[in-house]
């Protein structure tokens, strides 16, 4: 065995040689300059042992040259079977050819003998030669084929990093062979390298989004869409990115993009309305102004959006001319259109432009598939068209009165959420509907012709309407508005001790507005005056009106206030503080008003003014001659 362990030695000396060749010689190292002649001998004995285990390789280049050129000139005439034998001959001519060995695997290939090229390819592989990324590519395809995973993985990898990713035929491959494996991380990656140069076509974009959904990446999903838009300039895919944005709540990012966008297309006014809503209050109003007048998003959707927040800060008059140049023109886009009715129904019931407010109201309803039929229903009793409000009413209580969850989501997960909503819009129908009856009970009672029919109509009215606010206060005691129509509506119906509970309680809550807690104090203070039960209640009254006064001073009801307080000061004898303060009053304003003609001729009446009294009287008598004050100061003087 001294030979075989001798080629191991021998080699790790030559190594040793090559590494010390330039080191200083030192005493000690043993002198290799000469080599005796034994040595020489046993060195030639074994490499000639060597070269004998080595199989010998005949090569002729020149006969290797000539097939090559002749499978070449096949090729080209089409005479495919001849070229792949001229590269067979090429290749045995000369089996050290890299090139020559794939090349023959390549036509094996193509001749549907996969499994002899796998051969050729292997032993082709070991072969010295430039190594090429189409030769890395036919080994992963062919072991694919065979079903040698592992072997498959190394190679495409192995001929991917040779072409740089550049391949887009063998990344493909890659990607699909990634698929057969399910390594959806490592197909990601190569996905991300092959959209790009695909355009990101859909059928693989699709895939792609796919898997990042299912991998809960949120974030590259976001990504994905921008640079699909960045490299096909299609907006939907920036839409996409905006909503993905949106949804992660990366707000300023999602407006970053928007603030960019310069056209009007449809995607364009999309982003622009989603992204407003992330927007505080004036900034946002600004943003779409800016985006309407400057950057070009001039769509009916950006005005409509404009003229809605021109009405929630109380510029009513931009409000309505915005809100009426868009309506028009959204005719297509009933989620947008819906927005500018309701925003116009609300101007023009304020307005009192009932005709109008009825008008953009049913549109609403039109497009709403019934979701503003209780906004419709409102407005018709807003409107006094109680015969249309009523029939609408009277549906809608029936519909959510026996509502119940269609059988397929008893047991959801939303069911509880289901019922809360249907409740809801229960309570809404009795708020609505109660209010709408009182509205009905109060104008026929000013009726003046109104005959005993009429009138008994105006007490069931305001009965269901007790009956109606009694269900909602019971289901939910803590909306103060209900409260404070339950003691309005007891107090006409004359049940005062009842009515008056209710304003006790209303004036303990809280999250009344200053507006709302004037109207309530006054309300209450002006009833304790005018039943004039006792000298405690009727004072009790007047300190309540004076409180709403204080919290009102100039506001829209400070003349009704006053009116109040001259009444709460007459029931008290004080009659010249009383007509002192009602001097104080726009009688222009309340020219329309039978009861300020009512107090001021009493008030006269009792400083003994009598010519002033009876003009009062007179304008009395014309806004309503069968007045009880007008019949007796009348009658008496008869």
């Amino acid at each position: 065995m001294r030979h075989v362990l001798f080629s191991w030695v021998l080699s790790l000396g030559m190594a040793a040689l090559c590494a010390c060749s330039s080191a200083p010689a030192k005493k000690s190292d043993v002198d290799t300059k000469t080599l005796t002649a034994a040595d020489s001998a046993l060195v030639k004995k074994v490499a000639e042992d060597v070269d004998s285990k080595q199989p010998k390789v005949e090569v002729d280049l020149e006969a290797a040259h000539e097939f090559f050129f002749l499978a070449k000139t096949m090729e080209m005439r089409g005479e495919h079977r001849q070229a792949d034998f001229f590269w067979k001959q090429a290749y045995k001519a000369d089996p050290t050819s890299r090139y020559l060995g794939f090349g023959v695997a390549e036509r094996l290939v193509a001749a549907g003998e996969d499994s002899l090229a796998l051969v050729e390819a292997k032993k082709a592989s070991k072969l010295k030669g430039k190594r090429t990324a189409a030769q890395y590519a036919l080994l992963a395809r062919l072991y694919v084929k065979a079903g040698e995973v592992d072997s498959c993985r190394k190679y495409f990898v192995m001929g991917l990093d040779s072409s740089r990713y550049q391949d887009m035929g063998l990344l493909y491959d890659y990607s699909l062979f990634l698929e057969m494996v399910r390594d959806e991380k490592e197909l990601v990656r190569v996905y991300d390298l092959l959209l790009p140069k695909v355009n990101y076509i859909s059928t693989l974009f699709q895939r792609q989004l796919s898997l990042l959904l299912d991998m809960g990446r949120d974030s590259a999903v976001v990504e994905l869409f921008g640079k699909a838009h960045d490299a096909t300039g299609d907006k939907q895919m920036l839409l996409q990115k905006v909503r993905g944005l949106m949804a992660m709540k990366r707000f300023k990012e999602a407006v970053a993009v928007v603030d960019t966008l310069t056209s009007a297309k449809p995607e364009d006014e999309e982003m622009t309305i989603m992204v407003l809503s992330s927007i505080p209050g004036d900034s946002a109003y600004a943003f779409a102004k800016k985006k309407y007048y400057e950057d070009g998003v001039r769509t009916p959707a950006v005005l409509c959006f404009i003229g809605q927040y021109e009405y929630d800060i109380d510029m009513r008059d931009s409000a309505k001319v915005h809100l009426l140049a868009s309506v028009d023109k959204l005719q297509g886009q009933p989620k947008y259109a819906n927005r500018a009715y309701l925003g116009l129904v609300n101007i023009f019931a304020s307005e009192q432009n009932y005709a109008e407010a009825i008008k953009y109201a049913e549109k609403s309803d039109s497009v709403s598939n019934g979701d503003t039929r209780m906004l419709l229903a409102s407005v018709y009793a807003l409107a006094d068209k109680y015969e249309k409000a009523f029939p609408l009413l009277d549906s809608l209580m029936t519909f959510w009165e026996t509502w119940k969850p269609l059988p397929g989501v008893v047991d959801s997960a939303n069911l509880v959420q289901m019922k809360n909503e249907a409740q809801i819009k229960y309570l809404q129908v009795l708020d609505i509907y109660s209010r709408a009856l009182i509205g009905e009970a109060l104008d026929i009672e000013k009726d003046l012709r109104a005959d005993s029919a009429k009138k008994a109509r105006a007490v069931e009215n305001r009965t269901r309407a007790e009956s109606m606010l009694e269900k909602f206060f019971a289901k939910d005691s803590s909306y103060s508005r209900v409260r404070l129509s339950m003691a309005m509506n007891l107090e006409r119906l004359k049940r005062y001790d009842e009515s008056f509970r209710h304003f006790e309680a209303l004036l303990k809550l809280p999250e009344f507005s200053p507006h709302e807690m004037a109207s309530t104090l006054n309300y209450y203070g002006y009833s304790l005056i005018e039943i004039n039960r006792t000298p405690a209640e009727v004072e009790k009254g007047y300190k309540l009106v004076l409180e709403a006064l204080t919290l009102e001073k100039d506001g829209e009801g400070k003349d009704a206030y006053l009116d109040s307080k001259a009444w709460g000061l007459y029931r008290m004898g004080r009659f010249d503080e009383a007509y002192q303060t009602m001097q104080l009053i726009d009688s222009k304003k309340m020219s329309r008003d039978d009861v300020f003609w009512e107090h001021l001729g009493a008030i006269q009446e009792a400083l003994g003014l009598k010519k002033e009294a009876r003009k009062s009287y007179k304008k009395l008598q014309k806004l309503n001659p069968k007045h009880p004050a007008v019949l007796k100061f009348f009658g008496k003087k008869k």
